[in-house]
C-alpha cells in the first residue's frame, strides 16, 4: 500500500512539474482603429487585438502584451517585441498579431509604417523555432510577394497567416465584433479548427477553418492566405 502511494504522489508531482514546464506563447497584439485625423480611422481592429489578447490568456500559458491606438507607435511596437520576446526559450512560441491598415511591404503604426522586414529581423533574434505572425490588415499578402525574389534569411521560420490576397482589402462590418479573418481567427484557435478532436490545432487545420469561413461570409471577395517554411501539422495552439 505504501508503494502505491508513494507513486501516486511521484506521479503527481510529474504531471505538475510537467505543465509547469510547457511551452509558453508570448504574443504582441496591436489593434489600431484611432489613426491621427479621422479620415483613416477603421471600426474594429482595437477590437480585434483585445479579442486575441483574451483569447491567448485565457489559454494559460501565454504572456501577452496589448497596444492599441496611440500606444501603438513603431518604436513603442518593436521596443515591445524587442522585451518580451527576448523572454522566450527555444521550446516556446512568438507570436506577432496587428489589425489596422496595411500597405505593401508595412504595417501601418499610429505614427509611421513597420515593414516587415523589420519585423522578422526581430523575431529572428529568439532562439525559439515557432514563429507565427497574424495580420488582419488590407493587402497583407504583399508580404509574400516582397519575398518572393529575395527571402531574406530571418523570414524562413517564420509562419504568416493573412488575411487577404495583395490586391485586396481585409473586410470590417460594424455589426460585428472583430474584422471576419479575426474573428474566425478566434473561433478556430478556441477550438473551432481542431478537426480531430485532439486538443492540438496545426497549422493546417486552423487555414482550412479560417478561410472556408472568410471566403463563405464575404462571398468570395476576401482570401486568407499562410505561408513560410513550416510543417502543415506545427501546433499553433494546444489546450
Amino acid at each position: 500500500m505504501r508503494q502505491a502511494a508513494l507513486h501516486y504522489l511521484l506521479t503527481l508531482l510529474f504531471l505538475a512539474c510537467g505543465n509547469n514546464l510547457q511551452a509558453k506563447n508570448y504574443i504582441v497584439c496591436v489593434g489600431i482603429s484611432d489613426y491621427p485625423g479621422t479620415k483613416s480611422d477603421l471600426n474594429l481592429s482595437a477590437n480585434d487585438a483585445t479579442t486575441i489578447k483574451k483569447l491567448y490568456e485565457k489559454n494559460g500559458h501565454a504572456e501577452t502584451r496589448l497596444l492599441t491606438n496611440e500606444q501603438a507607435t513603431v518604436e513603442n511596437v518593436k521596443e515591445t517585441l524587442r522585451s518580451l520576446y527576448s523572454q522566450a526559450s527555444s521550446n516556446d512560441a512568438i507570436v506577432f498579431f496587428f489589425s489596422g491598415h496595411g500597405t505593401p511591404g508595412s504595417f501601418v503604426c499610429h505614427d509611421g509604417l513597420l515593414p516587415y522586414n523589420a519585423l522578422t529581423t526581430i523575431m529572428a533574434a529568439c532562439p525559439t523555432k515557432t514563429k507565427m505572425v497574424f495580420a488582419d490588415a488590407c493587402y497583407s499578402g504583399q508580404a509574400r510577394k516582397e519575398n518572393t525574389h529575395k527571402k531574406p534569411r530571418e523570414d524562413k521560420q517564420v509562419m504568416f497567416f493573412l488575411s487577404s490576397r495583395t490586391n485586396e482589402t481585409s473586410i470590417e462590418q460594424i455589426s460585428w465584433k472583430n474584422g471576419f479573418f479575426t474573428a474566425y481567427l478566434e473561433r478556430g484557435l478556441r477550438g473551432g479548427a481542431d478537426n480531430n478532436k485532439d486538443k492540438t490545432i496545426t497549422a493546417r487545420e486552423l487555414f482550412e477553418f479560417v478561410s472556408q469561413g472568410v471566403q463563405a461570409t464575404t462571398r468570395g471577395r476576401q482570401h486568407p492566405v499562410m505561408w513560410g517554411n513550416f510543417d502543415n501539422e506545427m501546433p499553433v495552439m494546444k489546450w
